[in-house]
Formats: C-alpha cells, structure tokens, sequence
C-alpha cells in the first residue's frame, strides 16, 4: 500500500514537470519572447522580487537584456519595459493592448473589489468612471476654491514649521499639508490640525501600507484568506473595513444636504454626475453609479494623491535645501512676479523657473519608480517581442528618468533642462519625463497635482529659507518606501527661518 501511494506521488509529480515542460515549449514555439535569466520555475527570480529597491535592480539587469525583458515572481511573469520608445510603443501607439490591472487578494481589499478606478481593469465600466471622474475634477479647478484652500491650509501648517525649535523632519508637516487639503477637497469640511477624524485615517492609512508590504501570501493563494487567512490580511481588511465605513457616512450625509446649485467639494460634483442621469432618464448611468463606485471614485483620488504629493514635496526640500543657490533664483523669481502677496494657479504662468524645479523634482526624486502593473488584455507586441495575453507590464520610471540618452548628467539636478532660450518651460524638452505614466491609465490627477503643488512649493519658499542643520552635507540618495518603487529621502531634517519679505 505504502509503495503504491508512492507510486502516484511519482506519477503526480513526473505529470506535472512534464505538464510545465510542455507548457514551456509550447509558449516559446508559439511566441518570440522578451529575454530573460533563467530562474526555477514557479518560485520565479525569487533574488529580485524579494529585495528592496527593485527598480534599481530592473535597470541593471535592463545593461544586460535589453529595454524590454522579462522575470517571473513566483509563477507569474512580468515584462519589464525600461527606455522611453518601448513605453511610447505599448502605452501611446498600443494603448487598448496595455491598457489592463492584474488581479491581487491585497488589491481587491482596497476597492471593494476592482470597484475604483487605479485598480480596476479596462472595461466600459471603468471607462464610465474614468470620464465621470475627470470631469468632476475638471469642474472643481474651474473656481478659486483650490488657491483658497492651499492659502488657508499652508498658513496654519507654515506657522506649526515656524514654531519648530532646532532642526526637525518635515514628514508630518507635509502629511498636514496633504491630508487636510485632500480632506476639504473630498468632504468639504476645513479640519483643524489635529483633528481626530483625520488622524485616524492617517494612521490607517499607514497600517494599510505598512501591511501590504510587498505583497500578502494571499495574493499569491487567494484560497487562504477564506481558511487561514495570514495577520496582515486580517490589518488590511479591518482597516480599510473602518476607513470605507466612514466614507460611506460622508456620502449619506452629502446626500441629504445635496444642492445642485451650491456644489460643496468633489463628493457633490460626484453626486451631481449621478442626479444629472437621473433627470435624463439614463438608466445605465444611474446603475453604474452605485455608492460604491461613488465611495472609490472619492477614495482614489484621496489616497492616491495624499503619498505622492507628500513624497513630491519632501522631495522638492530635500533638493532645495542641498542646493542654497538654486532656492536663492527660485526666491528671486517669486519675489519679483509675486511680490508679498499669496500665490495663485494663475501665477504658474510666470513661475517657469520654479516649475522647472517641481518638475525636475518629479524626475530626479524617485516618487513611484515602478508606478502600478499593467496588464495586456490581448496578444500584442512591443520592442519587436511578442507579447501574450494577461502578461503584467511594468514601466521603470526610474530607468526612463536617468537615461543618458535624454538627460545629461542624469545625477544632477538642473531645472534649465527643461526651459527655452526664453526662460519658459519647453514642453518639447519633456521626452522621457513620465512621472504621472502616459497613454489611456495616466494619473487621474495630474491636472490637479501639478498645479497644487506648485503653490505649495511657492508658498514654502515665499515665507521660508529651507537649511540644512548646520554640518550636515545635502544627500540626495533615496531609501526602500514601498512595493511600487517609491523611495524617500534618507534621513531628512531640515531647518526653516523667515523671510524679511515673507507675505505672511
């Protein structure tokens, strides 16, 4: 008996070695595949997806195997696309081919089930969404409430910075920053700093983060969580279960108080979508606009814009604090096309030189290196490679923004990369620069982002000289973040001291 159940444990496994050998083959006939190192199958290149810092990894392996290779984590394979013309290639020229989202246990969570927009996969409901969104945001930009909210807010956190005695680390000022200006943009309500329904997001927010990690074992056995489901698992659902509660009261209470003629913050343009369809009969808008698609739409663009703004700005410091003369030109530029007088959107127009330091902070400051997967949602090609179905695509943002190709000195930062003979920002000179991705699944918010942080850097650099604690030398290298590639600034602490000519 004993030999005989060894004899099938045999067979099983001499099945399934043959079963993956002729899968193999098979793929390799039927495709001309991307390059790679060869790697154990089912467990994959477990040396780099293991490791922190992958992007930087990606782009070493990249000298060897060229701009478009590919690795497995664990038994998935990943297509890596690392210079500018093969990104075009598949997110511009094929951009319905890349246009998918791989499906995770840990993802699922944070939308309720693919029922946002960052996460969930092409379709014509997320299409719906996508417009629905944009246009919500195209109308909020329309009016003065960002400029008044960005004063309101950078005034009360500027005077929490100015209190600091000695060095300090900027972070949980720039959280303050972000997270209540989100806060009043998404639920129309100005917090105090401090406030306990903030924080308490915040803190769940970084649980959420925190536990997400590199990824759950779920994500890998999705059978788990319904039998042994792993502690980070039980965090992430506990959390984000609080964290959604709590969106869904604010969507209830915007409800009862809605008033077509006074559109508060972006739940009422969300809920203005919805009665708009309403009162045109549209019964396929009406049932694509669920409250729960309501509440992602809100969380996606509260929790995506809140780490990487952040990040932005923590960057935009660590820079302008390392390299006193580059302040000293964006101060003099403020000064002489602002005066003492708050910052405005409008006043982007004669602020190239600071723009060009925002956008050289969002090329040299690692803000999302990986950015979030693609997937291919049918046989496609790319860099002269075939391509399946179902494949995940990653860019490495990293690797497009140090190419020597298209940046000189790609260690340095040079904000007149970016300008004309005039002294304006060039777009023309913004190849390879993609820190918000390119195609049908760029950054919903970066209509919003770049202008918003643009005050926020002006505002900073109005009121503050930005230093480095005395002795310590600028360090422009960044540490491991999170699973997408972003990195932080090692080690930041800073010193701010008023300007005579501050407006405040």
């Amino acid at each position: 008996m004993w030999a005989l159940s060894m004899l099938n444990v045999q067979t099983v496994l001499v099945a399934v070695v043959v079963g993956l050998l002729i899968y193999y083959i098979r793929r390799r006939t039927l495709y001309r595949l991307p390059p790679g190192p060869w790697c154990i199958p089912l467990i994959g290149h477990f040396e780099v997806y293991t490791k922190e810092l992958v992007h930087r990894i990606i782009l070493k392996l990249s000298k060897k195997y060229g701009p478009v290779f590919r690795l497995s984590f664990g038994p998935t394979p990943f297509l890596f696309l690392n210079n500018y013309e093969v990104v075009i290639e598949a997110l511009v020229k094929r951009k319905a081919d890349f246009t998918g989202r791989p499906s995770s246990t840990a993802f699922s969570l944070i939308s309720e089930g693919f029922k946002d927009i960052a996460l969930a996969t092409y379709s014509p409901m997320w299409k719906y969404h996508r417009r629905i969104a944009t246009k919500a945001l195209r109308n909020y930009l329309q009016g003065d409430l960002l400029e008044k909210l960005t004063q309101d807010n950078m005034t009360k956190v500027m005077n929490m910075m100015a209190a600091e005695k000695g060095p300090f680390e900027p972070k949980p000022h720039l959280d303050n920053i972000v997270f209540y200006q989100l806060y009043t943009i998404c639920f129309g309500e100005k917090k105090d700093i401090g406030d306990e329904d903030v924080e308490s997001i915040i803190r769940k927010k970084d649980l959420v983060n925190k536990a997400i990690g590199n990824g759950i074992r779920e994500d890998l056995l999705p059978f788990l969580k319904d039998v042994c489901p792993s502690e980070r698992y039980l965090i992430i659902k506990r959390e984000t279960d609080v964290v959604f509660g709590f969106f869904y009261e604010k969507l209830d209470e915007h409800r009862k108080t809605f008033d077509p003629d006074n559109i508060r913050d972006l739940i009422d343009h969300l809920l203005l979508a919805k009665s708009e369809a309403e009162q045109a009969g549209d019964e396929e808008s009406m049932e694509k606009l669920t409250d729960t698609y309501l509440v992602q739409t809100v969380s996606d663009i509260f929790f995506a814009g809140v780490d990487t703004t952040r990040l932005t700005l923590e960057w935009f410091l660590c820079f302008i604090s390392g390299i006193p003369e580059i302040q000293a030109k964006c101060q003099k530029e403020i000064d002489q096309k602002i005066g003492k007088r708050c910052p405005t959107i409008a006043d982007r127009q004669v602020l190239s030189y600071t723009e060009a330091c925002l956008y050289e902070t969002l090329r040299l400051g690692v803000i999302a290196g990986l950015g979030l997967p693609h997937t291919t949602i049918c046989d496609t090609q790319v860099g002269g490679y075939d391509i399946p179905k179902d494949t995940v695509v990653m860019i490495n943002h990293y690797a497009l923004h140090r190419d020597p190709k298209y940046w000189e000195n790609p260690e340095k930062f040079d904000p007149y990369r970016y300008l004309n003979e005039d002294g304006k920002v060039d777009p023309t000179k913004l190849d390879s620069w993609l820190p918000f991705s390119a195609g049908r699944r760029m950054c919903l918010g970066e209509s919003i982002a770049k202008p918003e942080i643009l005050m926020m850097c002006v505002h900073l650099l109005q009121r503050f000289n930005i230093l480095l604690p005395y002795g310590v030398k600028p360090n422009f290298v960044g540490e491991h973040l999170s699973v997408f590639g972003a990195e932080k600034p090692m080690d930041l602490r800073i010193v701010v001291k008023e300007r005579n000519n501050s407006s405040i």
